[in-house]
Formats: structure tokens, sequence, C-alpha cells
């Protein structure tokens, strides 16, 4: 997940660098590695909840997290900020 985050990162830098010298530039992805990569970590984590693409898309990766962003039966928070945080929730609340 560290090198998938990373490329993350390298892409989005391409991508800005592509709007430097072309402003009309639409958008660099490579979203079929992606879709692949996630597909595989999904199975293989057995995450049924789908809780890797919420923390990789809705919470970027954890960084937009917030106290009450998962919260258990009782109505309390659950970090989700951290790569381990993301294992314990798909482990213990799938």
């Amino acid at each position: 997940m560290n090198e998938f985050i990373a490329l993350r990162k390298d892409e989005d830098n391409v991508d800005r660098a592509m709007r430097k010298f072309n402003p009309d530039f639409g958008y660099f992805s490579l979203g079929r590695y992606e879709t692949l990569f996630l597909q595989a970590m999904k199975e293989a984590m057995t995450d049924t909840s789908d809780w890797i693409s919420y923390w990789v898309y809705e919470i970027s990766f954890g960084k937009e997290a917030k106290q009450k962003s998962v919260t258990d039966k009782n109505g309390k928070g659950i970090s989700i900020k951290t790569l381990d945080n993301l294992y314990n929730i798909i482990k213990n609340n799938d």
C-alpha cells in the first residue's frame, strides 16, 4: 500500500507538470493499474465493506479523516488515519 501511495503522488506530480506545459491539459491518470491494485487488495483483505476505497478516495489516504469518520456500533469514533487503523477496521468491523 505504501508503494501505491507513492505512485499516486508521482502520478499527481506528472499531472501538475503537464498542466504547467499546457493549461488546457485534461488529466493524467493510470486508472487501470489503480483499479486492478485496489480490487486485488480488497479481495486479499476480504474487505466486504469497501473500507480500502473509502480510505483512498473519500478521506484521501486518511489525511481527511475526522473523529467520527468511522464509528462503532455504539457511535464511538474509530480512528482511520493510518494503514494500521485501516487494517484494524477491516479485520474487526467487516
